[in-house]
């Protein structure tokens, strides 16, 4: 019977391209040659195609040569979302009924806590996309918000070499929206650097102060009926600005109603990717 050590040490390289993250760390220890196939720049260059990764030749240049560099960078560009606890629902299983829940804060720093979670009331069920999501957040009729600080450094210690050699940091953001079929409402998105000492602004502000350290993804006017609206956008950050920023996030519904009939917010998500200048 053929040993797995047996097999080219290509191939051996192509398979381990396959092993699960969580995997990886002990699967390293197993034996002498499983580790060095595991970091072999051909296996770590492949696990990035895998996930649809373009590498720059540059990038290369800085991560090649050092396993824990490559599997930061990876860990960085492989993860799905950011954020965390996106609706308020981690660890609150599956609850009865659907609606007007107490949400889990865990992970946000929010202004107005009368926030609550529900499961699409008076609206749509859950696009295709977001079928997984067990819950939504829905904001009330004052302005709700909460933001959540983001450190790329965390996932990738040395991304400010990149940053200084000529590449930047591409960011992805997505979210579901939705009015209850009564009443419309309103939603905003943006992050700020963190070299602006700024607090939770109010969504009811039309003046909002604009600058250089504050970026806008979204303000949107949701109108009333039952369907999810999804909000994309992509921006390049200056690397002047550092690898720290904070997602703020608000929503309110426009017509002062008692109660819990505010936007409704689904799985924000963000991403990034490392491209050149």
């Amino acid at each position: 019977m053929l040993d797995f050590e047996d097999l080219p040490y290509e191939l051996q390289c192509e398979v381990f391209k396959y092993v699960d993250l969580k995997d990886f760390s002990n699967a390293c220890c197993v034996c002498n040659s499983w580790n060095k196939a595991m970091n072999d720049s051909n296996t770590w260059i492949g696990r990035l195609m895998k996930k649809n990764m373009h590498v720059e030749p540059g990038i290369l240049h800085y991560i090649l040569f050092d396993r824990k560099e490559m599997m930061n960078f990876y860990i960085l560009q492989s993860k799905s979302n950011l954020l965390k606890n996106v609706n308020f629902d981690d660890g609150k299983g599956d609850l009865s009924g659907g609606e007007n829940f107490p949400p889990n804060f865990d992970h946000w720093h929010y202004h107005h806590g009368n926030w609550r979670i529900e499961r699409h009331v008076g609206c749509d069920p859950f696009p295709s996309e977001a079928i997984c999501a067990k819950y939504n957040a829905v904001t009330t009729y004052f302005s709700c918000e909460r933001k959540q600080k983001i450190d790329l450094s965390k996932w990738y210690p040395n991304i400010g070499v990149l940053l200084t050699n000529g590449y930047h940091v591409r960011l992805y953001w997505k979210v579901w929206i939705a009015a209850r079929y009564d009443c419309h409402s309103i939603y905003q998105a943006f992050i700020l650097f963190e070299n602006r000492n700024a607090e939770l602004e109010d969504i009811s502000n039309d003046d909002t102060e604009e600058n250089n350290n504050k970026i806008r993804l979204a303000k949107h006017n949701i109108p009333a009926g039952k369907k999810w609206i999804k909000l994309c956008s992509t921006l390049d950050l200056d690397p002047s600005k550092g690898t720290s920023f904070t997602y703020y996030e608000a929503g309110q519904d426009s017509k002062f109603w008692a109660g819990h009939y505010g936007s409704k917010i689904l799985n924000p998500t963000i991403t990034v990717r490392i491209v050149p200048n």
